[in-house]
């Protein structure tokens, strides 16, 4: 992105598909492009060259770059800023008579990284602006915010909720039929925007009339002959203290192979313990000792026999790696497992991105030592990567660690029922939803038949029933669980 930049170009596009969502009104005039999707991944490849916005009837999506810059932008050197004229007219929000923002009226701002008097912030902060020039802020919840990827990136996708909770913008174009214009900015120390994009100008036709996008899909059944892994950040031992929630998820899940973290409370019997009164009897579990600070808190736990594998593990610097690993004896076969924790927080070659790199490595070294000579061919290792920074932490891990000699695979897990990778959301922070969670796997040896994320806010009532859960019943964690079942290849 630079000063008159034209990298994004400009769209003039109709587009609304009700795609089976309970809610839409289906038209018997139905505009171009019917079944073409976003897919929030961090990848543009779904995007038309010259696109910079799209929308359907429940987001506006937008993609933008900063040009010969990588950074996260939820803690990035600059602020990047999102600015929409959500009706397409300079008479109602904050009007601009000069600038890159001349003859719109800017009714909303989102800033990543925003700015604070001692440099950029962390998260996301967002405004609504009305014609007196007043500036209120807004929960990013509210309009459903999500951006991908989380981690440094030449290209990021965002998408904004044509449908936001109680938010004061005006009833036209993006909360109704008519115009959206903007354009994607970086600030200088003082505000101004020193480059931007060119401006957007798009029509994305009328919002859908029952409000947040819900969806009536149904969990796939397990198959046959495979297993179900699930990886799961519980949030700090919450299902020792709200343990229904946990309950209903996972009966509904029908896990094989459970890779827990955060549950730095209480033993390995303890775990089993509450399993049995989840109605998961006679489990078996390899946990670590201690809490967060420390290597603890992460688990493999399995309706089948696990034998030990490997150990403690210290990362290069110090610290005890947060890993819990044993070999699975499931009825296919040995299956070697791993859970895993990466360093939480900061930013691309922050001293915590250089933590999760050493951590990998050490995991990775230490697996590949142990499974030398083709021991347990099936190999899953899943967990709470916390890719905030870079992304080699996550390439790392993986790296060479296949019983061919290849990288493991990352599970294709979307959200069941969205359109998005996200992992991990708390709309009471400053961070957007985002993706850490990863389950990766031996794509010598196994297949993914499913892979999906469980975020039961995302389902409608029809489909929580036939789950057997609640609507509120992922918001227990912050993380939602990585379902995965794995299929041998023979």
């Amino acid at each position: 992105m630079n000063t008159h930049s034209r990298a994004l170009g400009l769209l003039n596009i109709i587009a609304w598909s009700c795609l089976g969502l309970l809610g839409c009104q289906s038209t018997p005039h139905v505009p171009i492009e019917l079944e073409r999707q976003i897919v929030l991944d961090g990848d543009i490849g779904e995007w038309d060259d010259a696109e910079a916005a799209w929308g359907n009837e429940h987001y506006l999506y937008l993609r933008f770059t900063v040009e010969g810059e990588q950074f996260s932008l939820q803690a990035g050197p600059k602020t990047v800023a999102v600015y929409l004229d959500a009706d397409g007219d300079p008479n109602t929000g904050q009007a601009y008579t000069d600038g890159p923002l001349a003859g719109m009226g800017i009714d909303f701002e989102a800033q990543f990284s925003p700015r604070r008097e001692r440099g950029p912030g962390r998260g996301v902060a967002v405004w609504t602006l009305d014609a007196s020039g007043a500036r209120t802020a807004q929960k990013p919840s509210a309009f459903d915010i999500a951006i991908a990827p989380t981690y440094a990136s030449s290209w990021y996708e965002m998408r904004i909720s044509r449908t936001p909770d109680g938010a004061p913008l005006p009833p036209r174009g993006l909360c109704g039929e008519g115009p959206v214009r903007g354009l994607v900015g970086v600030l200088a120390a003082d505000g101004s925007i020193e480059a931007w994009t060119d401006r957007f100008d798009i029509a994305p036709g009328r919002v859908c009339e029952g409000g947040k996008e819900l969806s009536t899909v149904f969990l796939p059944s397990k198959p046959a002959k495979g297993l179900r892994v699930i990886s799961w950040n519980i949030e700090r031992s919450a299902p020792t203290t709200n343990p229904d929630p946990f309950r209903r998820i996972l009966t509904a899940l029908q896990p094989d192979i459970l890779l827990l973290q955060e549950w730095d409370t209480g033993d390995a019997a303890g775990v089993q313990t509450w399993l049995a009164a989840a109605g998961f009897p006679e489990w078996h579990v390899r946990k670590t000792d201690g809490d967060l600070s420390n290597g603890g808190g992460v688990l493999v736990a399995s309706r089948y026999p696990i034998d030990p594998l490997g150990g403690t593990l210290s990362a290069e610097g110090g610290g005890i790696v947060r890993l819990a690993a044993g070999l699975v004896r499931t009825p296919l076969g040995d299956l070697a497992a791993a859970s895993v924790h990466l360093k939480c927080c900061g930013a691309k070659d922050s001293s915590e991105d250089r933590k999760r790199m050493s951590e990998a490595r050490a995991i990775n070294a230490l697996l590949n030592a142990t499974l030398a000579g083709g021991k347990a061919s099936m190999r899953v290792i899943a967990g709470d990567m916390n890719l905030v920074g870079s992304r080699p932490p996550l390439d790392l891990l993986r790296a060479g660690i296949d019983a061919d000699g290849s990288d493991l695979v990352i599970a294709d897990a979307k959200v069941m029922g969205d359109l998005t990778y996200t992992t991990w959301r708390d709309g009471g922070t400053e961070f957007p939803p985002g993706r850490l969670d990863y389950v990766l796997y031996s794509d010598a040896s196994l297949e993914a038949a499913h892979a999906f994320v469980f975020d039961s806010a995302r389902l409608t009532s029809i489909a929580l029933d036939a789950a057997g859960v609640r609507a509120d019943d992922s918001a227990a964690s912050d993380h939602c669980p990585v379902v995965v079942d794995l299929v041998p290849i023979r």
